[in-house]
């Protein structure tokens, strides 16, 4: 990413997706990630991942006390197993296969989140969840729509801390694997660096504007850009 048009760009994305997920706990893979892809592939998934983890860790920061210890012992090796095997579909897929698949997990997840009733937080689907979330993350980044799914009709104060464990584990176990695996290197990890400016400036601006912006009007904000930029990111890719 030598443009410093598609720089500029690429910290806007950013911005508005650490904006959305710091004052809700969710929201920045599914907000960044269409705009990303469609400025450079190259920024999806290990360089989004990286900056997604360091987010993640700036939110557990600030909010440890609530963390529910017993939804981790699930959900920890499920999400493991399911970047395994994406790891794994990765290497065998091409570009232009692997940008009408990123776009398609993203119309889905909007789909999911729409249209998803209330559901339990049991081992079944807490397991189920975490494997998804393994999976989705580690192709396009995205470990927050399962997630979203199962604990969009919570209690946001009692989950943000939890998913920001969570997600710190998902975007670490992701880019090891991709690491392994070829698909994550040195010259990946400071196209992801680039973008920290734009985590900052959305981190910095939701923390303190964060009762301004409720849980009903970031799921709005978030579930409309993702929608929009996966569909045109499909019509690039068909």
């Amino acid at each position: 990413m030598n443009s410093v048009t598609a720089l500029v760009l690429a910290n806007l994305a950013v911005a508005l997706g650490a904006t959305v997920q710091t004052a809700t706990g969710l929201g920045f893979a599914m907000v960044a990630a269409p705009l990303l892809a469609l400025i450079s592939l190259q920024l999806v998934p290990g360089p989004m991942l990286l900056i997604n983890l360091i987010l993640s860790l700036l939110m557990l920061g600030t909010e440890r006390s609530s963390i529910n210890r017993s939804e981790l012992s699930i959900l920890f090796p499920t999400i493991a197993a399911g970047t395994l095997i994406a790891a794994a579909i990765l290497t065998s897929i091409s570009t232009e296969l692997f940008g009408v698949v990123f776009a398609l997990l993203i119309l889905i997840s909007v789909v999911a989140s729409l249209f998803t009733k209330p559901i339990s937080l049991s081992s079944a689907n807490l397991a189920a969840g975490g494997f998804l979330a393994g999976l989705m993350g580690t192709i396009s980044g995205l470990s927050g729509p399962p997630m979203a799914v199962l604990y969009q009709h919570e209690d946001l104060q009692k989950t943000r801390p939890t998913l920001a464990v969570v997600f710190s584990f998902s975007y670490a176990s992701s880019l090891i694997a991709l690491t392994v695996t070829g698909q994550f290197d040195a010259e990946l990890a400071l196209d992801g660096l680039k973008l920290l400016p734009g985590l900052l400036l959305g981190y910095l601006l939701a923390t303190k504007y964060r009762g301004l912006v409720s849980q009903t009007t970031g799921r709005v904000m978030m579930l409309s850009i993702a929608a929009f930029g996966s569909f045109i990111l499909l019509l690039k890719w068909l």
